[in-house]
């Protein structure tokens, strides 16, 4: 294995990623000479990487080898094993590793590794603690699965010695399937919780347990794990951990646990309590239940690390979450929110949020089934629950229906169905520009509007916002 002090010149194979592209950029400003390559790049990527003097050549083809000459490769998880580029580098004899082994080796090193993991939930409460640690003078290295607002970009390579890292559990690369997350070598581990997903890789809930086993088997005798209290599934795991654990939740007997909270446009306002006894009141712009319990697992990786409550509370109002993350882009005449929410767990706490935030007012919820396991039927039987709190609902049909057999694939019009019978109103579209039509012919002053996809949904938000420029 090459010794890091050799490894000055990297290029990444799909470079364009979120994961990626920001470790890139995050190499480039740490004195690296780095170099991509990857299809057609998109803004924001396609500035952020000329800006930090990233040299990418567009198309991943086996004539980049006579460009550059890198000390290592890197190839990221979406590239296929028959790629024309990662095949040619395999066999020119190049160095190469995967997008994880790469944050161990140049961004881990020897720090105090907290990671970040759970089915929903882990961009926020990376980009909270990260956030949090950083204005509390850590300086820390961190790795986010997305664009933190209140931090300069997704990664970091700094001087302090605590990194804060997203622990994925998809796979590592065609030649490593085993999870992202075993890669981050973890002193802390903040798990919030397990459910099925990734119905590409992942054959049940049973076959996904198992890999969160192996991350917590990880942590040593004198490490951390940080885990939701009234999740049933992450209780079977924390069984198998070899260090102490910490919960946090809104029931008896968690470590740390959420009191009184009150909702109001503004966000949210609550009371905590560790180990039964009282400290005190916190405030954050954020808003939903769910992000409440990210930022208290924060609070905790916080205290452990020998900061008191106080200095985290004057902390706390400030965080701002990330982009894509209930990220509100317009407040009048209408609210526009922007969310990543895919698996039906994360849109019902998305729109119960909404609702606790705005209760008098009309929810709009517009969906498009995107990811891996959203535009397979997996969850078609739990989605119209799901949608319960919002008024109207407008479905997109499942991104490229046409790669799944009829028998496999998510079907819009069945929700759509579903959530007629339970009184709502509910129709699916071919088209974004359709759906745009149908909310303007409806349109009200006040309005929420909750744009639900992993992916970039027709650019759907900006065509919303359109409306009312």
């Amino acid at each position: 294995m090459a010794d890091n002090k050799d490894l000055k010149k990297v290029h990444f194979v799909g470079v364009g990623g979120t994961g990626t592209g920001t470790l890139a950029v995050a190499m480039a400003h740490s004195g690296y000479i780095v170099s991509g390559s990857d299809g057609a790049l998109y803004e924001p990527m396609k500035s952020v990487l000329a800006d930090a003097n990233v040299e990418v050549f567009e198309g991943f083809k086996a004539e980049n080898l006579e460009k550059v000459d890198p000390d290592v490769v890197v190839i990221g998880n979406v590239i296929r094993r028959d790629n024309a580029e990662a095949v040619a580098w395999i066999r020119s004899g190049k160095y190469f590793i995967s997008f994880p082994e790469a944050v161990r080796r140049f961004v881990i090193q020897n720090r105090l590794s907290v990671v970040c993991a759970g089915t929903h939930g882990k961009t926020t409460t990376t980009s909270w603690i990260a956030f949090l640690l950083h204005e509390l003078g850590h300086d820390p290295s961190y790795l986010v699965g997305g664009v933190p607002v209140d931090l300069p970009s997704g990664a970091a390579l700094n001087s302090g010695q605590v990194f804060v890292g997203e622990g994925d559990e998809y796979d590592s690369a065609f030649f490593d399937k085993g999870p992202k997350f075993l890669h981050y070598h973890p002193s802390i581990v903040v798990l919030s919780n397990i459910e099925f997903d990734h119905a590409d890789i992942y054959r049940d809930l049973a076959h996904v347990q198992s890999s969160f086993e192996k991350l917590v088997a990880l942590l040593p005798g004198n490490g951390l794990c940080i885990a939701r209290h009234e999740d049933p599934v992450v209780q079977k795991v924390l069984a198998l951990s070899q260090c102490p654990v910490q919960t946090f939740g809104t029931t008896e007997g968690a470590t740390w646990r959420v009191g009184k909270t009150v909702h109001s446009e503004k966000g949210v306002e609550f009371e905590l309590f560790h180990k039964r006894r009282s400290v005190g009141m916190f405030q954050s712009s954020m808003f939903g239940d769910h992000n409440i319990l990210n930022i208290v697992s924060g609070i905790a990786v916080a205290s452990n690390l020998g900061d008191t409550t106080d200095r985290i509370r004057a902390i706390v109002p400030k965080f701002n979450g990330c982009k894509r993350r209930q990220q509100i882009l317009l407040d009048s005449p209408v609210v526009l929110v922007d969310d990543f929410a895919h698996h039906p767990t994360e849109v019902k706490a998305t729109l119960t949020a909404v609702r606790n935030r705005f209760p008098s007012r009309k929810i709009w919820a517009f969906f498009e089934p995107r990811s891996a396991t959203a535009r397979r039927g997996t969850h078609q039987e739990l989605y119209p629950d799901a949608f319960g709190t919002a008024d109207i609902v407008a479905l997109s049909e499942p991104y490229r229906k046409e790669d799944l057999a009829s028998t496999q694939r998510f079907s819009s019009g069945d929700l759509a169905s579903s959530l007629k019978q339970m009184r709502k109103t509910a129709e699916t579209f071919p088209t974004v520009d359709a759906i745009v039509d149908y909310y303007k012919e409806r349109s009200e002053p006040g309005d929420v509007l909750v744009v639900m996809s992993n992916g970039e949904f027709g650019k759907i938000q900006q065509k919303l916002l359109q409306l009312f420029n």
